[in-house]
């Protein structure tokens, strides 16, 4: 069953299986623009499309809501990624924005009607999930793979710079669930990983421990 793309529809199903007290923001497109700084305003000019320079608003709406819950500046041009205690995540039209007070690294990811070719899977998957990715049925393989790439992309938002490795290092600790732990190859990162199925997509929040 799909999880409704709205903030407190998604803080309920996370927070029923995440042990954190994350905060969670959602804009849309029909939210009012917020007011911005001289630098987010030098950034928002320079977006090369007015798609991008929408997404720019909502994205910076959900943040700044949510730093000013975590009471720091809402300044978002002065957050510094990957950030341990804020992650910010948008898709065809909507944003959703998380932080975390104390937190060691905290990433989001959404994406909604967009799927990775195929061809990616050997790019973006461990050696394990692959193999059981390729069990599936054709018919679920472009779901799974749109869920991993949602899982990868937190993961990064959550972990450190400098990146220490490549998708295909990221490994789940059982591929099948949508709660679970995750492991970088040749690290001692370790992460916990919980994803909701959404109407046309997936969202995924990763938390560092």
């Amino acid at each position: 069953m799909s999880i409704d793309l709205d903030g407190p529809s998604l803080l309920h199903a996370l927070g029923a299986v995440c042990a954190a007290p994350i905060l969670l923001e959602v804009r849309d497109l029909s939210c009012p623009a917020p007011e911005l700084s001289t630098a987010e305003e030098s950034q928002h000019a320079g977006m090369s499309s007015e798609k991008r320079r929408a997404e720019y608003l909502i994205g910076r709406a959900a943040l700044k809501a949510v730093l000013t819950r975590l009471g720091k500046s809402d300044d978002t041009a002065a957050v510094v990624w990957p950030s341990a205690f804020c992650s910010l995540s948008h898709s065809h039209g909507h944003a959703v924005a998380v932080g975390l007070a104390g937190g060691m690294g905290i990433g989001i990811d959404l994406q909604l009607q967009r799927t990775p070719p195929f061809m990616m899977a050997e790019r973006i998957l461990a050696d394990d999930t692959l193999e059981w990715w390729r069990q599936l049925p054709e018919s679920a393989q472009a779901q799974a793979l749109q869920r991993f790439w949602t899982v990868n992309e937190a993961v990064y938002k959550a972990c450190p710079a400098p990146q220490p490795a490549y998708f295909r290092h990221y490994r789940m600790a059982d591929p099948t669930l949508f709660n679970g732990a995750l492991t970088i190859d040749g690290t001692d990162y370790r992460f916990d990983v919980h994803t909701l199925a959404l109407a046309d997509g997936f969202l995924s929040l990763a938390l560092r421990t």
